[in-house]
């Protein structure tokens, strides 16, 4: 549930607070003293986009906050899934500057619109004039059909027996219009010889280029070392300079000592040399042909950037080089692989389909009764419901064309929702639905924005307990100008605006029982008079004891 929404520099508000109960709590105020702000509010928290600017005149930025309660394990997983952390509550926060740019973040976490409305849509549902004329199509009334239905399961399987099945098609229609020749075959041929002759392996060029690279560093080796030879061996050279200053040495009994470390030194200079030299040829022994692996090197090359990039790329193309020459040679034998395929995606599909349709209509009759209940309950006694079907082409959602029809009164015939209630009929009805659906959902809070348009009196009263009744299950607010409606809350949160010459203020307060008694006088008489605020509290008496 809801715990608390805060808001700050947003459009008329300077700053507010609202610390929301469980239960069923109003929100009233005068017409344009900002009470659907706090809706737009929470529909901007729940990832809806911004279409307006929003800070408050003078402002650099607006922030909106909700804070929720824990939630569902389902809602813990999938935030842990999206690597959020979970603490004891779930705190939505929306930045928004005066240049229009707009940061949504989950317990401190940047997030994105389209994962924030995915997780309130579990959360939260938001019933204004808007969703009554989303309710009215098909398409979602069918969404409804399946979730009361609880055909989640059924309804994921005829979509992917779908996909496999207009898959299956379309191999089919773009294997009938192809059209081939002869020169077409000898070009794919060629094609595909060309990948195949190269004989090229996975992962060759990374190997190939990295001996390339060894190769090019054993090079300068094998000039490095012959250098050292050539200065230790030619003639005049560091051997023969040694060997020669022995000689002169030696015949210098003072010498005697330092000659013979000389003679050594020559000696072992000539180790030296020859173990160059060894090694010298050792790796060139070893050495490949350089030119050879970088002709290969250039010849894999031409064909990635011909066939696509990549290995793995020039694998792809090759094995469609391959099954069109296949359906060009065994063009009947691919027609029939691919019937028999069509053949059995499609009777795979429809017997899904069939399945999905049978859950539907074995419920059809339950939701009728259940929401002629609700209608009953709205004083919608002669108020009639039933679900239409029709078969349709194979389709990602089944087979079923639905659409809600209802007869508002004795000897009506059934019509579509749209044409079938006046403003007051149809608001009972939408909240008939309403609280059919969304206790089918697992929603934890429901929100009714001025869905009241068009009633008064005991037909208001009826709205009220009908929202009533829903709170004992889920926290309902709701905004609202009616008092039969409000005298049903258990919170009430009044809103009003001031003016100055500079600016407007629009603020929020939770009222004591008292002053919402006055509150609901006014709104039903227009006057807060003893009279007025006694009868107010003898119909809440009333309500809150059946």
């Amino acid at each position: 549930m809801i715990e608390q929404l805060m808001v700050k520099d947003y459009i008329l508000f300077d700053r507010a607070f609202i610390d929301f109960n469980k239960d069923m709590s109003v929100i009233t105020g005068e017409t344009g003293a900002g009470k659907s702000l706090l809706i737009d509010a929470l529909s901007y928290l729940s990832g809806n986009r911004i279409t307006g600017n929003i800070v408050r005149h003078g402002k650099e930025k607006a922030i909106l906050q909700m804070v929720l309660s824990r939630p569902s394990p389902e809602v813990i997983a999938m935030l842990e899934d999206n690597g959020f952390e979970i603490e004891d509550n779930l705190i939505i926060q929306r930045t928004v500057t005066s240049q229009g740019k707009s940061t949504i973040r989950i317990n401190q976490q940047v997030s994105t619109l389209g994962f924030v409305r995915s997780l309130m849509a579990k959360l939260i549902d938001v019933h204004s004039q808007m969703d009554t004329i989303q309710l009215m199509d098909p398409a979602v009334q069918l969404d409804l059909l399946d979730q009361y239905a609880k055909n989640a399961t059924l309804k994921e399987e005829v979509q992917t027996r779908y996909k496999s099945y207009s898959a299956a098609k379309r191999a089919l229609s773009k294997a009938q219009n192809e059209t081939f020749s002869d020169e077409e075959l000898e070009s794919l041929t060629n094609e595909l010889n060309a990948i195949t002759a190269a004989n090229v392996q996975e992962n060759e060029l990374t190997e190939l280029q990295e001996k390339i690279r060894q190769l090019s560093r054993a090079q300068q080796n094998l000039d490095e070392m012959g250098e050292c030879i050539s200065m230790l061996t030619k003639d005049n050279g560091i051997l023969d300079s040694v060997y020669e200053t022995y000689k002169i040495m030696r015949k210098n009994e003072q010498l005697e000592s330092e000659s013979e470390s000389l003679h050594s030194i020559y000696y072992s200079l000539q180790d030296i040399s020859e173990t160059i030299k060894d090694k010298r040829e050792e790796i060139f022994n070893a050495h490949e042909d350089l030119d050879a692996l970088q002709e290969r090197e250039y010849e894999i090359k031409k064909l990635y950037r011909k066939y696509g990039g990549s290995y793995s790329q020039m694998m792809e193309r090759a094995k469609e080089f391959e099954e069109r020459i296949d359906r060009i040679i065994h063009r009947q034998d691919v027609f029939e692989k691919l019937e028999k395929q069509l053949q059995t995606s499609e009777e795979s599909y429809f017997q899904a389909a069939r399945a999905l349709s049978k859950s539907r209509k074995a419920v059809f009759d339950a939701l009728s009764q259940e929401i002629e209940t609700h209608c009953r309950d709205l004083m919608l006694e002669n108020a009639r419901f039933q679900v239409e079907d029709h078969e349709k082409k194979p389709a990602a959602d089944g087979i079923d064309e639905i659409e809600f029809v209802v007869s508002m009164n004795p000897g009506q015939p059934f019509s579509p929702l749209k044409r079938s209630a006046s403003g007051g009929e149809l608001s009972r009805l939408m909240l008939a639905l309403k609280t059919v659906f969304q206790t089918q959902e697992g929603i934890d809070t429901i929100v009714f924005d001025e869905i009241d348009t068009g009633v008064s009196g005991k037909v208001a009263l009826a709205m009220g307990s009908k929202m009533y009744s829903l709170s004992k299950s889920h926290q309902v607010l709701c905004i609202t100008h009616l008092s039969s409606v409000a005298v049903w809350a258990d919170s009430h949160y009044y809103v009003s605006k001031s003016q100055n010459e500079q600016e407007t203020t629009t603020s929020i307060r939770q009222l004591d029982e008292e002053e919402s008694l006055k509150e609901l006088a006014i709104m039903a008489s227009g006057s807060a008079k003893e009279s007025a605020v006694e009868s107010m509290r003898e119909l809440r008496k009333e309500v809150r004891h059946g």
